[in-house]
């Protein structure tokens, strides 16, 4: 008996390093970034802003978008022709490049829609990376909607108009969001809002890729509308659900009182009967 306790001992103690040494093991090595950051210059740069990039903190390395083989040290070997590498695609496929194997396809599909798809085809520009970035890859945001990238090809004042109502509606959708996070925390019922919201910012996000004269025209007016009545709406239970919280504070506070009150006349009256 004192065997066996010693030998389920010994298992207890040992079993998290037997997990740990077995994660380690799991963990393959991607011989793509070992390779090229022990270059230097340009070949070295695109792993260090990748790691910063949208791409790198959610774990899609670089055979996802350029592949090749990760498993395999040998430069040579890991670009044969079976593992479909892609090293710089030529400026004009870049659009189709992101939106391959069904990683940004539906943006892709948006951004067909629009001049700017047009423009790619004539003189390779504006494509994904002019607003998203090449290896720094940034989320979808008015942040990354440069006015000088836009006074290229447009007028400045029509520029800064789109990207003043970008801005706008952005802000109002994160208030939206904001107050929703807030309601779900207080268990109020916000599926109807979280319905509307997620239907509001596809076509938010459609606008934004397809991005003509027309569609910014005749889309901006539906969305700021449903984003007014969104924040509207959203605000007005927050506020309910404040005044719910005051209420409930006060009631507990009376409560209090009331208790504490008549526990202080209880034991007065008790001291008096006693003497």
């Amino acid at each position: 008996m004192k065997q066996i306790i010693i030998l389920l001992t010994l298992i207890f103690i040992a079993f998290p390093g037997i997990l740990s040494a077995q994660n380690k093991k799991e963990k393959k090595k991607n011989y793509c970034i070992e390779c090229h950051s022990g270059l230097a210059g340009r070949l070295k740069k695109p792993v260090k802003v990748w790691r910063k990039s949208v791409h790198g903190i959610a774990g899609n390395e670089c055979n996802l978008c350029h592949g090749g083989n990760p498993d395999v040290s040998d430069k040579k070997m890991a670009k044969l022709l079976k593992y479909k590498f892609i090293g710089k695609p030529d400026k004009k496929q870049i659009t189709d490049f992101c939106g391959r194997g069904g990683c940004h396809s539906l943006a892709l599909k948006q951004f067909k829609r629009g001049p700017h798809y047009q423009s790619v085809l004539k003189s390779n520009s504006p494509n994904c990376t002019h607003c998203h970035g090449v290896h720094n890859i940034q989320r979808s945001s008015s942040r990354i909607i440069k006015e000088k990238a836009c006074i290229s090809c447009h007028k400045p004042e029509y520029s800064r108009q789109i990207i003043r109502t970008i801005n706008q509606i952005e802000s109002k959708i994160a208030a939206v969001e904001n107050n929703i996070n807030y309601l779900n925390e207080k268990s109020v019922e916000v599926k109807f809002l979280g319905s509307k919201l997620s239907k509001t910012k596809h076509l938010f996000h459609q606008l934004v890729h397809v991005f003509s004269k027309q569609a910014m025209d005749s889309t901006k007016e539906i969305i700021q509308v449903r984003v007014d009545d969104l924040l509207n709406s959203s605000k007005s239970k927050v506020a309910i659900s404040k005044r719910l919280d005051l209420l409930y504070i006060m009631m507990l506070a009376f409560g209090v009182i009331i208790v504490g009150g008549f526990s202080i006349y209880t034991i007065l009256m008790f001291m008096r009967r006693k003497h």
